[in-house]
């Protein structure tokens, strides 16, 4: 299916939005996270539980902290944000629960707190995160930006791929916390993602780092060659967001650090070697 008809498909499907939380999406659309921050904030006085408006006001948050760490936001500052923004999503899924979007960005606000505090500081929530992330995806959610720049399940396809590249793969973190990393299983669901929505930068960007990743840790020439292809590709994209314009300034940095791609964040380059665990431990 193409991106057209997926896009035509999806506006059939989706439910009517409140007037507010329309205009929220659109401000959102614009790039205009402030103003759609106040009328969602409107919309969630007079409807609280609204998990549609509470989604879409974590997004904001999400949204707001990816252009703040690149702009030297300490990391203090953003789990603050964060924790906001999980508060937020508790709440809805208290009053919506296995709803897919608010699992999915309940993940995301644990995966930015980790990666805020470090993901070796953070293995921990490792197990919560896969599992808000897998309930998402198998939620049947499905959900479609009118600019395609964000969807549901592809953003969790997107979150998952980052997901198993960042958590160490060793036998130890998966007995601490029942679960650890996969580069295979992050590059399967970043071209899960790739196909969801085609002409995004960052997902077209994250399996590119996947793919070096994957070439530093196993020597794969093949991988080396198409992770480089897929940056190229996605530098080549037109901006669509504001943190298009991030990934932007950040793929020819990650193309000079090939080595460094597995702990590689749009928030700040992570240190996930085993020389650095067996330091704090």
């Amino acid at each position: 299916m193409t991106p057209v008809m997926l896009l035509a498909s999806a506006a059939l499907a989706a439910p009517a939005l409140p007037p507010l939380v329309a205009e929220g999406e659109d401000l959102w659309a614009a790039g205009d996270f402030g103003a759609s921050n106040s009328v969602l904030d409107r919309h969630l006085v007079a409807s609280p539980g609204d998990a549609e408006a509470i989604w879409r006001r974590a997004r904001n948050i999400y949204s707001e902290g990816e252009m703040l760490a690149e702009q030297g936001a300490t990391p203090a500052e953003r789990i603050l944000m964060y924790e906001k923004m999980e508060q937020l999503v508790t709440v809805g899924l208290d009053k919506n629960p296995g709803h897919g979007a608010l699992l999915h960005w309940y993940g995301t606000a644990m995966g930015r707190k980790a990666t805020a505090k470090g993901v070796l500081s953070s293995l921990f929530m490792a197990d919560d995160i896969e599992d808000a992330w897998m309930k998402a995806a198998n939620a049947g959610y499905t959900y479609r930006a009118s600019n395609d720049t964000s969807s549901l399940p592809g953003d969790v396809y997107f979150a998952l791929g980052q997901f198993y590249r960042l958590c160490p793969d060793w036998t130890v973190v998966k007995l601490l916390t029942g679960t650890k990393g996969d580069i295979d299983k992050s590059i399967s669901w970043l071209r899960k993602a790739v196909q969801d929505s085609p002409q995004r930068i960052e997902v077209q960007k994250e399996l590119g780092v996947s793919l070096l990743c994957k070439a530093h840790r196993d020597g794969d020439a093949a991988s080396a060659s198409e992770g480089r292809r897929w940056l190229n590709k996605a530098a080549a994209l037109p901006v669509q967001k504001k943190t298009d314009e991030v990934d932007k300034r950040q793929i020819p940095v990650i193309l000079a650090r090939p080595m460094e791609a597995c702990g590689y964040s749009r928030d700040g380059w992570q240190d996930v070697s085993r020389e650095a665990y067996d330091k704090r431990n």
